[in-house]
């Protein structure tokens, strides 16, 4: 049985509420801007804080605008980033662990590509920061992804394919076993589509797996909710979903659904 420190395990506990979680994704506008449906993270929060999400994904200075209507939602840090559509090259860390534990968050969330010419420091950038956290009881939520699985994942309008190249499944099982190697509590990653491939990546991490969204599709919910039961069904311990949720004409609504699949009565 793995051993967490106490600060771990209450933090942990916070967000994946009866084992699972329903996080909403709010740090688009660190690499993209104002994207659509997030302009206003405030009045996004407001929206959402009581439909039955668990936590929030935001940076320093958007959890600046929101703490004042988080309710009880847990809120996991970004703490990387520094490149832009207009720029090239790795994601930088901004912040820290002891910055995060100043903020009163639960967890730090940062990312690594796999097979880019700075792959080696990325994945040693996860590492250190995991090593750090453990010092300080803040449990690490590492996103790291092949060049492969970045396929339509900064399309922010929509207007790209939906589907992940062919053969993706050997890349994100071996994102996913990478991050626990590394010392990641939480892995975020992407979902190619089939269930008992996906099944076997989320065996071999050995730590939870929430399912990014990526881009949205359609105005309804029935593929969004279709992902949630699919990744469910497989073992993965919740989503960590943005533009699915409030790209959405009715961002509560959408929240509430998910929230159901993922939570049921044990909520």
């Amino acid at each position: 049985m793995a051993i967490q420190s106490i600060g771990k395990q209450l933090r942990l506990r916070r967000i994946l509420r009866h084992g699972r979680a329903l996080v909403v994704a709010m740090d688009h506008g660190s690499a993209a801007g104002a994207v659509r449906g997030l302009e206003r993270p405030a009045e996004v929060v407001k929206q959402i804080a009581t439909a039955g999400a668990d936590a929030v994904l935001v940076t320093p200075g958007i959890l600046r605008q929101v703490c004042g209507h988080l309710a009880d939602l847990s809120v996991l840090l970004r703490i990387d980033g520094c490149s832009s559509p207009l720029g090239t090259g790795q994601m930088r860390l901004f912040a820290d662990v002891e910055q995060a534990v100043a903020l009163g968050t639960d967890a730090v969330v940062m990312n690594a590509i796999l097979g880019a010419p700075f792959e080696g420091e990325e994945l040693k950038k996860v590492g250190s920061v995991a090593s750090e956290a453990q010092c300080w009881g803040m449990p690490v939520v590492a996103e790291v992804l092949s060049q492969a699985m970045m396929a339509n994942h900064m399309d922010m309008a929509g207007t790209g394919t939906d589907q992940l190249p062919a053969g993706i499944d050997e890349d994100i099982s071996l994102a996913c076993r990478m991050g626990a190697e590394l010392g990641a509590d939480v892995i975020k990653t992407r979902y190619s589509g089939n269930i008992e491939e996906f099944r076997r990546s989320v065996e071999a991490c050995g730590v939870p797996v929430l399912v990014a969204g990526g881009p949205r599709r359609a105005a309804g919910l029935e593929g969004t909710l279709q992902t949630v039961s699919e990744v469910l069904e497989a073992g993965a311990s919740g989503v960590i979903f943005g533009r699915q949720l409030w790209q959405h004409d009715d961002p509560p609504e959408a929240v509430a659904a998910v929230s159901e699949l993922i939570h049921g009565s044990s909520r």
